[in-house]
């Protein structure tokens, strides 16, 4: 054979068993040779003994230089059913000799099984690709798209919206929490207000319930503290360790009110309008002293 001829070397193997599932086995073709995808076709069919066919095996090479090549046995191992054992089958061992062809601009060399025609032009070639191709019209290109744009463009804006919201909010809430400071004093007198019409009518419990909620509400809403964390251990604790000597002065009288104010409603006495009058006038004078010194 001559240079750039085509040569099939077709291996079959034939038998029963998962013929489907065999690896293609791999032919040690010479380095000067041009290879191509084996053409694998299975002819198998299912019978009472199972699956039983032949898996036909195609190669297709085109050698390059001219010389003596050896392309070594090709081996094939499998487990015989029979014998419970593996067995090993081998091809023979073949022997090229290729000249140097004549031509080398247009020489049509042969076809393969699949009648793929091959045209040698002189130099190493690759078969076309079949395989569907999807172009693009030129230009058409996801850099400068408007999909490209946006892509950047939707995550800035959705940022700037969320640092707007964000802002908005805390502004709302910084309002809120402004909103129950100053009127904190405001809702304290009239809640001591509705305590004066229990005191004047003499209803005990009533008086002192609304006495309690006008002092622990203005202690939250003036100092801005959760309603989970009002108590006196709290205003102990964080109040008092953190405050001047003025705001603690407030403070420790704010708790003596509250404690003189719950001792009062449990306590047992027989003149209980002289202790609601007590407990009244300190609480408008705790408020008042607090108001003066946070201001």
């Amino acid at each position: 054979m001559k240079t750039n001829d085509a040569v099939t070397l077709k291996v079959v193997i034939s038998g029963t068993g998962n013929l489907r599932l065999i690896s293609t086995p791999k032919v040690e073709f010479p380095s000067d040779f041009e290879t191509y995808e084996p053409k694998v076709d299975n002819k198998v069919r299912l019978t009472t003994e199972g699956h039983t066919g032949s898996k036909v095996i195609e190669y297709l090479t085109i050698p390059r230089h001219a010389g003596t090549f050896k392309i070594p046995a090709l081996t094939f191992s499998y487990f015989d059913v029979k014998s419970k054992s593996y067995k090993t089958l081998a091809t023979d061992a073949y022997t090229l000799y290729v000249e140097k062809g004549e031509g080398n601009s247009e020489q049509v060399t042969g076809s393969f099984t699949n009648k793929e025609e091959l045209r040698i032009l002189g130099e190493d070639i690759r078969f076309i690709k079949l395989n569907e191709v999807k172009l693009h019209p030129k230009g058409d290109f996801f850099f400068g798209s408007t999909a490209y744009w946006l892509f950047y463009i939707i995550p800035v804006l959705a940022f700037i919206v969320f640092i707007f919201i964000s802002r908005k909010a805390a502004i709302e809430n910084a309002n809120v929490t402004g909103m129950r400071m100053k009127q904190a004093n405001k809702v304290a007198i009239k809640r001591l207000k509705l305590a004066g019409t229990y005191l004047a009518e003499k209803k005990k419990d009533l008086f002192y319930d609304e006495v309690l909620k006008a002092l622990w509400g203005y202690i939250g809403d003036r100092l801005n503290i959760p309603v989970s964390q009002l108590s006196k251990d709290f205003l102990r604790e964080k109040v008092l360790v953190e405050a001047n000597d003025e705001l603690k002065e407030a403070t420790n009288t704010f708790l003596d009110v509250l404690n003189q104010c719950e001792f009062a409603r449990f306590a047992p006495r027989t003149d209980d309008r002289q202790a609601m009058d007590n407990v009244y006038s300190s609480a408008v004078n705790a408020i008042s002293k607090m108001e003066k010194v946070i201001r």
